[in-house]
């Protein structure tokens, strides 16, 4: 006679056919993707210092790994080390010499970019210059208007690097041709470009990487062991920790051996991005958005490589001598008697003292071009006293403009139809003196307002410097 279930027993029954039906369910989601089936993936005994994360910020099980992102997998200790990496045939094949066709293989994050365009200069004996930018569509690229333009080919005879281009997958070798040493290999990882996500790894001769930034960072020479920074511009203390500062500097140089022969690397891109440093040694770029726009720069020294640098970008100006002496600044200082005290106080010491700053207390209501008359009484005055005793003075400023049609500056820059625009006129935030405006530097219109608005502020204040933060959001 067959035994009755009790109610527990068929509710415990019930619930295990779903789960089990979940789980299959879930399996097949991530099984399902027809256009990857013919994809097999490569995972010969790749060193665990060679291993180039296929999941970036994410923690992925074996399954996850091997089926949907069709990777390599293989635990290890060190949990630095990526578990789960891409194998040697992912990325693109070169099509028609300079049209690359990524490879049938599973997508990371959506909205891949099947037909790439892949375009190579040998622009100077020294300065090699390479591109991946979408086939088919227009992607943003960085402007070209600080970057010297190069308006020939340099011959190959007299070059100091050698290219090699392998079909399938596509890789790049980069040779110094004195001694026949691959200063770069982007083999050690694949190339990927999708809508949101661009990825290309390079192996390096040598861990000796500097630059990249801006970042605190304990020593001139990086850490290869497993760093990744990130390279997106905030306003932050330089606290210690893998957090991203002010600046954005894409460049790194590789001291190739004791020799000195050096190279340095330099990505135009302006989105945000991180850069992963591996014991390879390797670096792979990672970005959300416009293209891979390489240089590369060869030279006998460190020195001459970042004169190449320079002569792709720019030199910097040669600063006033009095900035490079000692200069106070903090926020808030009490109004003008607490910042009259200070400078009594380090004239009495006998600092020799150069420039003395002003935050944003000093203007009325955090707007630019104004002061605080009330704070700040006879402000103009006690910069005349500054002047006669051989110091300067530097304010601070921040390109958000008060949304405000009785602020002169905003009236100013709202008839030159100076601001950045969205679909529906100006683009409003909030800044330090409340919703704000933002200027558009790359229209020569603002570039215009923006200096007469310095010209006409320093005719009622006489100030000998300005510092323009790079931050302006609260």
């Amino acid at each position: 006679m067959a035994r009755k279930f009790s109610l527990l027993e068929i509710l415990l029954i019930i619930f295990v056919l779903i789960v089990l039906a979940v789980d299959i369910l879930l399996l097949l989601l991530v099984l399902e993707n027809p256009s990857d089936t013919s994809f097999i993936p490569e995972c010969p005994e790749i060193p665990e210092a060679e291993r180039i994360d296929c999941a970036p910020g994410q923690e992925v099980t074996e399954d996850v790994c091997r089926w949907k992102y069709k990777c390599c997998w293989k635990p290890v200790a060190n949990t630095d080390i990526p578990w789960c990496f891409f194998p040697r045939n992912w990325g693109y094949e070169v099509m028609l010499s300079a049209r690359l066709r990524r490879l049938p293989s599973p997508t990371l994050f959506g909205h891949d970019v099947i037909d790439t365009l892949f375009t190579a200069e040998y622009q100077t004996s020294n300065r090699f210059h390479f591109k991946v930018t979408d086939f088919n569509n227009m992607r943003y690229e960085v402007p070209h208007e600080n970057v010297k333009l190069f308006d020939g080919t340099a011959g190959t005879s007299n070059s100091s690097y050698d290219i090699e281009v392998i079909n399938k997958p596509f890789s790049l070798k980069i040779l110094r041709t004195s001694n026949k040493r691959v200063l770069l290999d982007t083999s050690i990882g694949p190339l990927q470009v999708a809508q949101q996500y661009l990825q290309l790894s390079f192996r390096l001769p040598s861990a000796n990487v500097y630059g990249l930034g801006e970042h605190v960072h304990q020593q001139y020479r990086h850490s290869m062991a497993w760093r990744t920074w990130p390279i997106f511009t905030r306003d932050a203390a330089p606290t210690e920790g893998v957090i991203n500062l002010y600046g954005a500097h894409t460049f790194f140089l590789c001291l190739e051996d004791t020799s000195g022969f050096s190279f340095g690397v330099f990505l135009m891109n302006s989105n945000a991005m991180e850069v992963t440093l591996q014991p390879a040694p390797a670096i792979t770029y990672r970005t959300i958005g416009g293209v891979l726009d390489f240089y590369v720069f060869l030279g006998n020294t460190p020195e001459q490589v970042v004169q190449e640098y320079l002569e792709l970008v720019g030199r910097p100006f040669l600063p006033p001598y009095w900035s490079l002496g000692f200069q106070l600044s903090r926020r808030d200082y009490g109004g003008i008697a607490g910042l009259k005290e200070v400078v009594k106080r380090n004239r009495a010491a006998e600092i020799p003292y150069d420039v003395q700053y002003s935050d944003t207390d000093y203007m009325e209501g955090k707007k630019d071009f104004t002061f605080d008359g009330a704070a700040f009484y006879n402000l103009s005055d006690f910069v005349g006293e500054l002047h006669n005793y051989g110091l300067k003075y530097v304010i601070i400023m921040h390109p958000g403009i008060l949304n405000d049609s009785n602020y002169q500056p905003y009236e100013n820059g709202r008839k030159k139809r100076v601001w950045i625009m969205g679909n529906k006129g100006a683009i409003v935030g909030q800044g330090y003196p409340g919703w704000t405006v933002f200027p558009d530097f790359s229209n020569p219109a603002c570039t215009e307002w923006w200096k007469e608005q310095f010209i006409e502020f320093n005719r009622t204040l006489e100030f000998d410097g300005v510092w323009i933060v790079s931050c302006y959001f609260r």
